[in-house]
């Protein structure tokens, strides 16, 4: 399943459609085959168990006889379980009110893992294949046996094989159109929010299912302002910068963040320093055209908001984006992508290179080798502005380069080599590193085992000797 481009003008609920070379592609169920590929080639059977669970045979007579469910319901489960899976949907049909009342009475009153494993396994197999089996749930939103609040609460379950399962069907839920009320959207993002923050109490299938949740309610443009206000975006950057390689991870995570980028609303907040810098460096990282068309849509989305030309300037794009072009891509989008961004900047990298631009990228800590910190013209022209606002800048620079901080190689690197430029361009540079003690740091550095740090420390003892 292809997912495209909204229409720049659509705000509200992301429809699945096709429109001449524009693909209009709503968010799909979870995508089980990519999950594969991120999980070591374990086969679906051996995550799922779906044959495995599907021959369990509960006995749905002894949670009548605890009167935990009426015997009406526990014939119409009998009868259910009887039916290979390929009839029961149509089964269900028949009366879907009276099915869906006792699935879900089931699911909320009885606390059993082999219930409701064998419920929900099938429940998803059935809904992959056929929306109208999802649909059929309707009629019970907003009543006292709400198909969210239900598979809400399973989804807090401790067995990921229940909560995984569970956020797929609440995704097969919005995808068939059924709408929570604002109490469930609430329950669920809150949800979302906590077990998004906790990733090492789930397996990895479970954890992506859950991300799978927050996508779906995305598409909605009321929803995604609620996401926003409740600090979603804190969330979603932490599980950016940790994905340990993880591309099914940074997929779901990017395309959720490309969803905010079609509310007005959001839009300045994404054209920030920071998220650009991370996508930008992901887009170095990674190759599948699915995280590339995610994060060039994004681009695409924000290029007219505020600084995001200067911003995408800072963090080397245009370098990034012409080495891009040399490949070849199958996906259109990312053709076209790529050539609206290099368009603007292009344009935009031949007439900026000032201090600002040099600020916010220290200060975002996503440092690249932009033309900038080589040049001298750069930094004659703008050393004086490093003694500004209590100096900031150069403090954050000595921070970077202090021992013992968790920061990347190439961050120290670039740090070093602009202190040492800071020093040889100011005629109080030298006395100003020494007073801040910052000496130290930089002899810590000549015996580091990275070859750029070693270097770049060697060069600013070199400007500190010197000047």
């Amino acid at each position: 399943r292809v997912r495209g481009r909204l229409p720049v003008c659509s705000s509200q609920v992301i429809e699945e459609a096709e429109v001449g070379h524009s693909r209009l592609v709503m968010v799909a169920e979870f995508d089980r085959e990519a999950l594969l590929e991120e999980s070591g080639n374990i086969s679906s059977e051996a995550i799922w168990r779906t044959t495995e669970i599907r021959s369990l045979k509960p006995n749905w007579t002894s949670f009548r006889d605890a009167r935990l469910i009426e015997d009406r319901d526990a014939q119409l489960l009998i009868r259910f379980q009887r039916e290979p899976l390929h009839t029961q949907g149509a089964l269900m049909s028949e009366d879907s009110q009276a099915f869906c009342l006792a699935f879900l009475t089931i699911l909320k009153n009885v606390n059993n893992e082999e219930s409701m494993q064998y419920l929900l396994t099938t429940l998803d197999e059935l809904m992959k294949d056929s929306r109208d089996v999802a649909k059929l749930f309707k009629q019970m939103v907003g009543s006292r046996m709400d198909p969210f609040s239900v598979l809400t609460d399973l989804m807090s379950k401790p067995d990921d094989l229940v909560a995984a399962r569970a956020c797929n069907v609440v995704v097969h839920f919005i995808n068939a159109g059924l709408v929570p009320t604002e109490n469930s959207v609430r329950s669920l993002m809150d949800f979302v929010r906590t077990e998004t923050q906790r990733d090492s109490k789930h397996k990895k299938f479970c954890f992506l299912a859950i991300l799978s949740v927050l996508q779906a309610l995305l598409r909605d443009h009321e929803r995604r302002i609620v996401f926003y206000e409740a600090k979603g975006l804190h969330m979603l950057i932490p599980l950016l910068k940790n994905h340990n390689g993880n591309t099914q991870l940074i997929y779901q995570v990017c395309h959720c963040i490309w969803l905010l980028s079609y509310t007005n609303e959001i839009k300045p907040r994404l054209a920030d320093m920071q998220i650009a810098a991370i996508l930008t460096h992901i887009l170095k990282q990674v190759q599948k055209e699915k995280v590339v068309r995610m994060i060039l849509g994004t681009f695409v989305n924000l290029i007219s908001e505020g600084e995001m030309v200067n911003v995408l300037s800072v963090c080397g794009a245009h370098r990034l984006l012409e080495n891009m072009k040399q490949r070849t891509w199958n996906d259109e989008d990312i053709n076209s992508d790529m050539d609206t961004l290099l368009e603007k900047v292009s344009l935009n990298v031949e007439t900026r290179s000032n201090f600002d631009d040099y600020s916010k990228e220290i200060l975002s800590g996503e440092l690249e080798w932009t033309p900038m910190h080589r040049s001298i013209a750069f930094w004659d022209k703008n050393v004086h502005k490093f003694l500004e606002k209590d100096m900031t800048v150069l403090k954050t620079l000595l921070e970077y380069i202090k021992p013992g901080t968790s920061v990347e190689n190439k961050t120290i690197a670039i740090a070093l080599h602009d202190v040492g430029e800071f020093v040889r361009a100011h005629p109080s540079g030298k006395a100003l590193v020494t007073k801040h003690g910052a000496k130290p740091y930089i002899m810590h550095h000549l015996t580091s085992h990275d070859q750029s740090v070693n270097k770049e420390a060697l060069l600013c003892v070199q400007k500190l000797m010197c000047h």
